[in-house]
């Protein structure tokens, strides 16, 4: 690979580590307003939980999934140097798409938990 492949998977890895420390970061600060030791993961169309998982998957799931696969496609752009654009978009959509599920998943299960104490 040439230098400037080089510098586009550093940014990559830099918008990596910043997408990482996001998923983080909402885990811990929305996970403190969690109390319940099951969270929703999915909800179905009538807006009601359709599945649980234990608090500690259910708050780092995403950060998971994010290393996973972000590891993944950066794998195969440094064996496919010549599909490296495709890969490298395909890996900052999987961050950007996985920072904003953090966000709204962690807040739809406080609002949940909320509108459960409630009743």
């Amino acid at each position: 690979m040439d230098s400037s492949s080089d510098n586009v998977i550093a940014a990559t890895l830099i918008a990596l580590a910043v997408g990482l420390a996001f998923i983080a970061g909402c885990a811990v600060y929305y996970g403190r307003q969690i109390s319940s030791p099951r969270i929703p993961m999915q909800w179905g169309p009538d807006g009601q939980p359709t599945w649980f998982a234990p608090r500690l998957i259910g708050l780092w799931s995403s950060f998971a999934v994010t290393a996973a696969l972000s590891v993944f496609l950066l794998i195969l752009a440094l064996h496919e140097p010549q599909k490296l654009t495709a890969l490298i978009v395909a890996t900052v959509s999987v961050i950007g798409t996985n920072m904003w599920f953090q966000v709204y998943h962690l807040k739809r299960v406080i609002r949940w938990q909320a509108e459960t104490l409630a009743s």
